[in-house]
Order: C-alpha cells, then structure tokens, then sequence
C-alpha cells in the first residue's frame, strides 16, 4: 500500500474534528511536479539549446533523455552522449548546480535558492541576454548578461540573481542565484499545515489540562479514605500502573509508548478491570461516571500521540519524495527551520494524568520499607531522611549496622532513637492502609514472639532452668 492511502486511512481512526490537523500529504506531493518543471524550465534557460542539444531533463534530437543532478556540486553522469558531443560547438555549455539553500527571512517565510555555475568560453565576444521565465521566480523584465569579458560581480537590481564572473583557461564562469517560487510555495504549504496543527495542539493541551483538573477535584471528593469506594479505586489506579500503559519496562531508554503500544495496553487494562468485576463494586453513582472520564482522557492521549506520530512520518516522507524526484537536498536543510517533537508534549500530558489523577489515591508501594519490602510498621525517619520500619532498625543495630543501607550516612541508625518516629506519617498510613498496617502489626508480633521461644528453647536445650520472674 502506497503511503497516501496508508494515511488517508490511519486517519479514519481519529476523530473527525481531529482529521483537518493532519498534514496533507496528497496535496504536497502534487506540488513537488511543479517543482520539477519549474527546474527543468530554469535549466532550460540558462543552457541555452542550440539545435544540436537541448536542455537538461529534456530530449536531445536522438531522442535520449538528460537529466540533470543539483543534489551534487558536479554534473551528472547520465549526461546524454549527444550533449557531450556538442559541448565544444555550442556557446553555453549545461549549468553546473553549485548549492542548494532554504532561507527564512524575519517574517518566517521561507526562500529555496539554487546557485549555478555557467561556462562559456572567452573566445566567443558575443553578448547574450537570457529572459528567465516566470516559473523560474524572477520578474519578466529581468535578464542575465553574459559577456565574454564581464566584471568580477554582477548584482541584479531586483535581487533576485547575483551572478559572478570570472576566467579561467579562456573558459568564463559565471554564478547565478535563482529563486524557486514552486519550491518555495510548497514549503510554504507545508509549514502552514505544521503552524495550524502546533496551534491546535496548545489549544488542546489548555482544554485537556482543565478537564483533568475537574476529574481530579470529583475525584478527590469520592476516593476519600472515609468513603467505599476509596480501596475499588485504588485498586483500578494499582492495575493501571502496573499495565504501564505509556511507560517502559525497566532498561527502557524510550520516552513514551507509541500511540499503538499505548492504546493496546490500555485495552488490555479496561478488559481487565470487566472481568473482574471492580466496577460493580463502586457504590456511589458518581465513580462509575467519573471512570468513563478517566478512559476518555486516556483515549485522547492515544488520539494526540497518534496525530503528532502521523505528521512526523508524513513529514519525513513528502521531504524524502521531494528529493528524489528534484534531486534537490531539502532532508538536511528542512529540520533545521522545523523541528518535530512529538513526546514533550504527550509527556506533560502523561505526567498531568499521572500527578493529578493518579496520584490523588495513595499507592502501598510508595511507603515500603527498603529493607523488609512491606509497609514501613511505625516509620522511623533518620537523620539522612531515608524511612525504615522501627523493627529493621532494631535488627539492623543489632546486627551492627550503623550507617543507613541506602545512603550509607555514617551512624545514622546508630543514632536513631524514638524521637525518630515520623508521627505524621504513622497517622496517615494508618488512615489511608489500615488493613495493611495490623496485617504488618500482626506479622511483627507474631515474629517477635517466634524470636522469644527460639530464645527459650536455645536456654532449655543447655539443660538450664527456665525462670519465670
């Protein structure tokens, strides 16, 4: 399948308001034939045909084709054979393409210049005057001068064509600068489509900012650790995260999913959550209508990744198109007055999703313990600010370990003491995971009570007696 239809049918799955921000690469790639004859008619002109030849990229009277390369600072190689034959007979000999350049002036306009270099040879005295067309983007009443003996620089007054002049072995070369007005309105095309997507973008991401911050407050109002359906919730956001449905696994360097990777994973994530039925679990009316807001945020995600993934491709392909059939070098020139960024702003997006929505309902894994790995039981803040269960420091010392595991802050379980209890911490973890607080309380006990028989029966096995005070 050829790459326009590809497009054209990838961009049935956005929403039809979305469509008109795609970039148009039918239509681009209509403009690039102008482009072409637009050369082959300045190339026409500036060799100068005699009957013998014609000029690059037409036929000669032997019916072979030239072409000609302005991708590269000699000639090409194809030249046909009767071309070269003639080189010697006629006046002007084929223009030799010295650089390709895309300027852009103060106003953002872009401004495709090629530069040619002209031989002639000194013998010939004869003065001829060039009419460049019009396709050739300069003015009728402008013309090329090209004497045997010309001054060293020739400066049109429409500054439209700077050539140079000068001798080298009876043979005169002369530079002239020739703006493309087909090249240039398909730049313009282009960048125009680029402009009017970014600035749909911005005002997307102001419009999908706002209805995360409106979920965000109804969201906080029924995942309050007071209401029931405060664990359903946490347990969806729990299934979230872990689907990993815009991030990587670990030793991923990728920024983001793409657009087809997250929009899988999220599928697999809302399957999930049907079969096992958390949704009818929810008691209050307003959390399952706030759990469609939710999926529709995340879909329009996929919606903006995919737009933004679309436009780069299209990009990159219509500049690649445009090279080969010119032979012109835009890939290298383009980028530099565009830039294509398609993952800082999906990121800011993931991110607000992330902060403002998902980070509302607390997740067990953000208070572990770094050395039991459970809940931190009675959290001990020390003086390196790393948090420990008051059980693991009292191992930990006694073990004689003094210094933090994390850090290694010198004697900083040495030092810990009481006064180390983060009680702000101890309220809102037993606020916010109660059940996992006395499992964990529950666990503890039970282990410190093992450690006191161990004792017991290590005392007994020595065949000494057991006192009880």
């Amino acid at each position: 399948m050829k790459f326009g239809e590809t497009i054209e049918t990838s961009a049935k799955e956005l929403p039809a308001e979305w469509q008109p921000y795609l970039i148009q690469y039918n239509s681009l790639k209509k403009n690039i034939k102008s482009i072409v004859e637009e050369l082959d008619n300045t190339f026409r002109t500036l060799h100068l045909p005699t009957s013998s030849t014609d000029t690059a990229g037409s036929q000669t009277e032997s019916g072979e084709q030239c072409e000609y390369d302005v991708g590269h600072d000699t000639r090409s190689t194809d030249m046909c054979v009767d071309a070269e034959e003639a080189r010697t007979a006629t006046c002007a000999q084929l223009p030799e393409v010295v650089a390709y350049n895309i300027e852009k002036d103060n106003d953002g306009l872009v401004h495709p210049v090629i530069v040619v270099k002209l031989h002639k040879h000194a013998s010939n005295h004869c003065e001829q005057i060039v009419e460049l067309p019009d396709i050739a983007g300069l003015p009728k009443s402008t013309s090329i001068m090209m004497p045997s003996l010309a001054p060293p620089h020739l400066v049109d007054s429409a500054g439209n064509v700077v050539p140079n002049s000068r001798l080298v072995e009876d043979v005169e070369e002369m530079q002239v600068t020739v703006r493309l007005q087909s090249d240039q309105m398909f730049f313009v095309q282009l960048m125009n489509y680029i402009e009017r997507t970014r600035a749909f973008e911005q005002s997307y991401t102001q419009q999908y900012t706002s209805n995360v911050s409106s979920l965000g407050s109804e969201l906080t109002f029924v995942t309050s650790p007071f209401k029931h359906d405060f664990q359903v919730w946490r347990e969806i956001f729990r299934l979230y995260l872990d689907a990993e449905v815009w991030s990587h696994a670990e030793g991923d360097l990728r920024p983001t999913n793409t657009a087809r990777e997250g929009q899988d994973r999220f599928s697999k994530f809302t399957r999930h959550i049907e079969a096992i039925g958390l949704t009818r679990q929810f008691r209050d009316p307003l959390s399952a209508k706030l759990l469609v807001s939710f999926y529709k945020l995340n879909s329009e995600l996929t919606y903006m990744k995919l737009l933004q993934e679309m436009n780069e491709l299209a990009t990159r392909k219509i500049i690649k198109k445009h090279d080969k059939r010119t032979h012109l070098i835009a890939k290298t020139q383009f980028p530099q007055l565009v830039t294509f960024d398609t993952t800082t702003l999906t990121r800011a997006l993931i991110f607000t999703v992330y902060t403002e929505l998902v980070g509302i309902v607390p997740q067990i894994n953000d208070y572990m313990c770094p050395m039991c790995l459970n809940i931190a039981w009675r959290p001990l803040r020390l003086e390196c600010s790393h948090v420990f269960c008051s059980r693991c420091v009292v191992k930990a010392s006694r073990c004689r370990m003094f210094n933090c595991p994390v850090c290694r802050s010198k004697d900083a379980i040495y030092k810990a003491g009481v006064s180390n209890v983060d009680q702000a911490l101890l309220n809102f973890l037993k606020l916010y995971f109660p059940k996992e607080i006395k499992e964990r309380q529950r666990d503890i006990q039970q282990e410190i009570t093992d450690e006191e028989t161990g004792a017991i029966v290590a005392i007994q096995s020595r065949n000494r007696p057991c006192i009880i005070m």
